[in-house]
């Protein structure tokens, strides 16, 4: 009898670690791991991301130049050649020089809040609902654009990494609410 009993707390300690439900808070203690780590290194985040860039573009590119390939006696399989190889272009360029590649990131992100922010101004002039607040976020997103594109090179390198710290702190933190809210759901769900 003591040995079943033995045996029975040996299954279920394994079973137990192998189930915890803690591991479904690891993902998220990452991207806070990560995103403390970017900010407290703005400078190598922002090189990250310029090499992740340059490396997406080449894997988009050899898979864009496949397909144009694959499709070339079908209409439009040129385009996708072309496309191809102006992404593999685009992607050697990049990381030939990821720190100029991240400055791009973070000026095609500036004019996306200017344009953006001009688009939403507009719009809010031909609603009713909601007008003031798409008004206000009109004009902080233009403002922002305009902060962001003004930025020299050097500073805009910088907010990169510091960009990327950012989103990696709020979707860990994001991540550790909701795991905690599913958590709290199946208990809850199991009790009844």
């Amino acid at each position: 009898m003591a040995q079943s009993t033995t045996a029975d707390r040996t299954v279920q300690t394994h079973r137990s670690l192998r189930d915890w439900p803690g591991w479904d808070y690891v993902p998220g203690i990452a991207f806070l791991v990560v995103g403390v780590l970017a900010l407290t290194e703005p400078l190598l985040a922002s090189l990250a991301a310029g090499i992740y860039l340059g490396a997406i573009f080449c894997v988009g590119g050899v898979f864009t130049l496949v397909a144009g390939f694959a499709n070339i006696r079908h209409r439009g399989g040129w385009i996708g050649v072309v496309l191809g190889l102006l992404a593999l272009i685009t992607g050697a360029i990049v990381l030939y020089n990821p720190v100029a590649g991240a400055v791009s990131i973070v000026w095609v992100i500036g004019a996306w809040f200017a344009v953006g922010g001009l688009f939403e101004l507009a719009m809010a002039f031909g609603i009713r609902a909601g007008r003031g607040w798409l008004i206000f976020v009109g004009i902080v997103n233009l403002l922002l654009g305009g902060f962001v594109l003004s930025l020299p090179p050097a500073d805009a390198f910088a907010f990169l990494g510091y960009l990327v710290g950012i989103s990696f702190l709020c979707r860990g933190m994001w991540s550790l609410v909701f795991t905690a809210d599913l958590h709290r759901t199946a208990r809850s769900v199991g009790s009844f």
